[in-house]
């Protein structure tokens, strides 16, 4: 017994001695340790590592905890202590704290810690190509905002201690402990510095598409603390062989570029798959790069490639239009035949049914054979000429909206592929069209043939009244198909009152399916506008304010950097996310595009005043003519708050909820109500308002906004009450806030609307 203890002491000596630890000497390095105050993340998925640093050995402190690898942060942060309390105990507990030290000691295997040292030897000087690295799970190193301090929390009860020692060595050793070391950080989201998170996710997502593989995507800083975006996976190069792929975004430009590439390709390739497939490679750096028609994309020339597909589309329609014509004049043909041997085979089915009713009786017969004697009549069943001209006139085309311009957008594209798809989707109707009437005809030529040779049978025994009978009493009965005709009737629908709780909902959807049938996309736009800073300059339109309006809007956009400083013009027009972005509106799920004020204004950093200028004015003529085209549904109150009494004029922003605008932080609120009513002019904020519905899957209704815009110009109001109130509301400190509001309720009437 005293044997083995005598060997284990002497064990653990020797890896002290190569560790250069002395139990019982201060230890000066492992004092200096500073308050540490760590707040973890919420919601963080446990054991994957985004972030990868270089540190310097010095910065790091060692905490132990008795816990394991797979228990949550909060319970090792809890249970941590400096690892000094393991190495030089002075309470009871420590006594225990250190007995595990030693146990982790006689655990310790030198050779595991001379590996790591040849690990980091190599890190120091290369990047490995996938970032991670062997037991790269064992360097349980974290990093606290608040203290501004890195440090390692270790679990005692894990069974493997090689990093722990290795930095502990290195930390007792005045030559090494200025070295840095390659490490993983634990709970350390992405910085934004490049991409945000949202960008970052895309990204994963476009990548899958064209990869098939989800991606590794991590921040790596270098010595010198400067960040790369490493992006790391697997994708099919031949045949069911895969390649690793590695791409480095080295700055902000470069990232947002690789981003804007493979949103551009994805967009083009979920949304015409038709007509895009992009073939992926690994480029001679082992990075991915995308071909189509052999044709290496690269975001630069990622414009010339849509204005030569849209060029391409024009020809295709072109193309189309002309089949198109064919078909339709080729139908009218067809039908035109199909008419006349209606008529003729009409004709021909009354004097056989006429043949067939006479021959049933004596009379009959003779009544027959002396009609038919004395009178002779020519069949007429040729067209008038206004009957073809009228044809001609009831004929419509299909009408490609075609764009004339220097360089073309995703946007343009799409649309244009749209039309296409319309127009095809015609042409193969067309196509069935020609094909059944020609069948039809084929069918009623030979209908007619056959009367024809029974009525030459009938007019053969019409020689004499003797023939006729015999005939006639031999002729077999004949049966006569007559079609029927249905007419569909419509039924109205009753208009009720309106209740906010219970009626919401219904004319919220009412609402928008009108606007998306009344107003065009440019209108649609111009309305957005109005729920953005526009309104102000659109009421106050004046050189100033125009100029002072564009001016700030440049500042904003260049602080959410939307420019890029090498950028002619934006490939994506008012296309700002891919189509597969799932969002909700009143619990549906759609994968429509939010609309971007920057983009419908034009606004770069070359925008001049005369272009904003013009702009505006053309806004303002557009909410005119939306303002003449709405009419309210249904007899309705709305309101608008201001926190002083003000003289209601020109546009103004109303809402259908007042709850949802008396929330101001002002002691004073003066709530205006008008009641309008139905068929007045108003533009309701409904769902189109807010987003581009490309997709055709935004759901109908009014669930971003329950507002309106209303020109008072155009009426009358009449005050007919005022009232007030008072309201406590709770701030974010818990406290309540008394407010006070008056309410201002006014009668609408049309009034100055012509004048306008």
């Amino acid at each position: 017994m005293t044997a083995n203890t005598n060997e284990n002491n002497e064990k653990i000596k020797e890896k002290l001695d190569y560790l250069g630890l002395e139990l019982d000497k201060n230890l000066e390095i492992l004092t200096k340790c500073t308050s540490l105050e760590y707040k973890s993340l919420n919601q963080f998925e446990e054991n994957k590592y985004k972030v990868y640093k270089y540190i310097p050995i010095n910065k790091i402190q060692i905490m132990l905890t008795p816990t394991n690898r797979l228990n949550t942060i909060k319970e090792k942060y809890t249970l941590a202590s400096p690892i000094l309390n393991y190495i030089s105990p002075k309470t009871e507990e420590d006594m225990i704290k250190h007995a595990t030290l030693l146990r982790m000691l006689t655990s310790m295997q030198i050779e595991d810690i001379e590996k790591i040292e040849e690990q980091q030897k190599i890190l120091n000087k290369q990047i490995p190509f996938k970032v991670k690295f062997h037991k790269n799970y064992l360097w349980q190193i974290y990093y606290s905002n608040i203290s501004d301090t890195y440090f390692m929390l270790f679990p005692t009860e894990d069974l493997d201690y090689c990093t722990l020692f290795y930095l502990l060595k290195k930390q007792l050793s005045p030559k090494t402990k200025e070295e840095m070391i390659f490490v993983p950080i634990n709970h350390e989201d992405y910085s934004d510095k490049f991409l945000n998170k949202g960008q970052i996710s895309n990204i994963e997502k476009y990548l899958w598409l064209f990869t098939k593989q989800w991606p590794f995507i991590y921040e790596v800083y270098d010595k010198k603390d400067e960040l790369t975006i490493h992006i790391v996976g697997k994708t099919e190069c031949y045949e069911n062989i895969q390649s690793d792929y590695k791409i480095k975004l080295k700055n902000k430009e470069e990232a947002n570029k690789f981003y804007r590439l493979l949103k551009a390709l994805f967009i083009l390739q979920t949304e015409l798959p038709h007509r895009y497939k992009f073939e992926v490679k690994i480029d001679r750096y082992g990075a991915l790069e995308f071909e189509y028609n052999s044709k290496k994309m690269v975001y630069e020339n990622l414009s010339e490639l849509l204005t030569q597909e849209y060029i391409k589309s024009i020809e295709e329609a072109k193309d189309f239009q002309k089949e198109e014509n064919f078909l339709i004049n080729k139908l009218e043909e067809l039908k035109t035949i199909s008419q006349r041997q209606d008529k003729e085979y009409l004709q021909k089915e009354r004097q056989i049914t006429l043949y067939l009713e006479c021959r049933k009786t004596f009379l009959g017969k003779v009544k027959y054979f002396f009609s038919v004697k004395k009178i002779k009549k020519k069949s007429n069943i040729s067209e008038t000429n206004e009957e073809i001209n009228e044809k001609k006139d009831s004929i419509t085309y299909s009408k490609i909206k075609i764009l004339n311009k220097d360089f073309y957008t995703i946007e343009d594209l799409l649309k244009l592929d749209r039309q296409l798809d319309e127009l095809l989707f015609k042409i193969k109707k067309l196509r069935l069209d020609v094909d059944s009437f020609t069948e039809k005809n084929k069918q009623m030529e030979l209908k007619i043939r056959n009367a024809t040779l029974y009525i030459e049978e009938i007019d053969k025994h019409e020689k004499s009244i003797f023939e006729f009978w015999k005939f006639a009493n031999k002729d077999e009965n004949k049966l006569l198909i007559q079609g029927e005709y249905q007419e569909n009737t419509l039924s109205s629908k009753l208009e009720k009152s309106f209740n906010r709780e219970d009626d919401i909902e219904e004319i919220g959807i009412q609402i928008d399916r009108v606007q998306r049938d009344r107003f065009s996309r440019e209108e649609i736009d111009s309305i957005y506008l109005m729920t953005t800073e526009v309104l102000n300059i659109v009421n106050n339109p004046s050189n100033e304010n125009i100029i002072s309006s564009l001016e700030e809007l440049k500042k904003i956009y260049e602080e959410q950097s939307l420019i890029f400083n090498k950028e002619i013009h934006d490939i994506f027009g008012s296309i700002s996310e891919d189509f597969t972005m799932i969002k909700t509106l009143g619990n549906n799920k759609h994968r429509e595009v939010k609309k971007d004020k920057f983009k419908i204004l034009n606004i770069t950093k070359n925008t001049q005043i005369e272009e904003y200028s013009e702009k505006i004015h053309l806004i303002l003529k557009q909410l005119k003519i939306c303002l003449k085209k709405a009419k309210s549904p249904i007899s309705l109150p709305v309101y608008i708050t201001f926190n002083e009494k003000i003289k209601l004029n020109g546009y103004n922003v109303f809402d259908i909820n007042p709850e949802n605008i008396i929330n101001q932080d002002e002691n004073t609120i003066y709530l205006y109500r008008l009641n309008i009513k139905k068929d007045m002019s108003i533009v309701y904020f409904s769902n189109i308002i807010y987003y581009d519905n490309y997709n055709k899957t935004l759901p109908l209704g009014m669930d971003v906004s329950t507002k309106g815009i209303i020109d008072t110009d155009m009426f009358k109001l009449k005050l007919i009450n005022r009232t007030d109130f008072r309201l406590v509301s709770i701030v974010d400190n818990g406290k309540a806030k008394l407010k006070k509001v008056y309410v201002y309720d006014y009668e609408i009437e049309k009034g100055k609307e012509n004048d306008k």
